[in-house]
């Protein structure tokens, strides 16, 4: 299992690297994040993430566990 996610890191973390890129390269202040959220929901949307907005800059992605209904 370590093995798979060290391989899967690896192979996302070009990935990771340029969204981290574009988040610093596009600050926005509190608040008035409207870009950043429509990018976030852009990335989740294309991962296939479902998604809840909360008071219009707030994104919330919905991953569920194989066992989701147990707390």
């Amino acid at each position: 299992m370590v093995e798979k996610i060290q391989l899967l890191a690896k192979q996302y973390t070009p990935e990771f690297i340029q969204v981290r890129r574009h988040l610093h390269a596009n600050p926005e202040l509190s608040y008035q994040e409207f870009k950043t959220a429509e990018f976030v929901k852009s990335q989740l949307t294309a991962l296939g993430i479902p998604f809840e907005t909360k008071a219009q800059t707030g994104v919330i992605g919905l991953i569920k566990g194989k066992n989701p209904d147990k707390n």
